[in-house]
């Protein structure tokens, strides 16, 4: 019977293999075998790539876990789960953020200008008449 350790360096490789570039790969390992926090992972690789490369070496290994896990494989299966959450609760930000950019490129966060509001209509019931 193999050792416990076993399985799970065994699962971390069939959920990395051939994850690309290798050095997304490498912070993967390190994080699914419980050596590094998945957010520290998460930033470690965003400093190696863009955040496209990111999520896609993460929703590989989240596709991975999903159709070639093992009932073994329950620990490093967590930690897939908790690197990709971790990952989209910071993507939102992330996109916002290169959202408001491509807005202020555009000019789209140009101060709205301030517009009278507009003058009722002779007969319109909410129309305040002030006799003298």
């Amino acid at each position: 019977m193999r050792s416990r350790t076993g399985l799970e360096a065994e699962a971390i490789n069939r959920l990395t293999d051939g994850v690309q570039p290798a050095v997304m790969r490498a912070i993967l390992v390190q994080c699914l075998a419980g050596e590094v926090a998945p957010s520290a992972a998460i930033s470690r690789m965003l400093a190696e790539g863009a955040p496209y490369a990111v999520r896609a070496a993460i929703d590989e290994v989240t596709l991975r876990a999903a159709t070639v896990s093992r009932a073994s494989d329950v620990l490093v299966h967590d930690r897939v789960d908790e690197l990709t959450q971790i990952f989209v609760e910071n993507v939102a930000s992330l996109s916002d953020a290169s959202d408001a950019r491509r807005a202020a490129s555009d000019g789209a966060l140009d101060h709205p200008r301030p517009q009278a509001p507009p003058r009722p209509e002779p007969g319109d019931q909410d129309e305040t008449r002030i006799s003298e």
